[in-house]
């Protein structure tokens, strides 16, 4: 697992409160942030590490939601009865 800096994981919780700012309930549920910061650590770890860069990757986490294609429940329930790409965590935290 490659180890995320300070200053990446400060970037990724600007990232994740920036996207879901706007969301119900004082930026969205539980499943959903859990998705997005998912994607985020998944983006940072390919060496997208910029602001704007993470803001883009959790913009499209929420854009694959509205759409239809995942959906942040089904992939938690999924989690929780320990699939092979079981994760770690409920956020950004190392």
């Amino acid at each position: 697992m490659t180890k995320l800096d300070e200053r990446t994981i400060a970037k990724m919780d600007a990232a994740l409160e920036n996207v879901c700012r706007g969301l119900p309930n004082s930026g969205g549920d539980h499943a959903t942030r859990k998705y997005v910061a998912q994607k985020l650590v998944q983006a940072a770890k390919r060496g997208n590490t910029t602001l704007g860069g993470l803001e883009a990757a959790g913009r499209r986490a929420l854009q694959e939601i509205a759409q239809g294609s995942i959906t942040p429940h089904a992939e938690h329930r999924r989690d929780a009865a320990g699939s092979n790409n079981h994760r770690s965590g409920n956020g950004l935290h190392r």
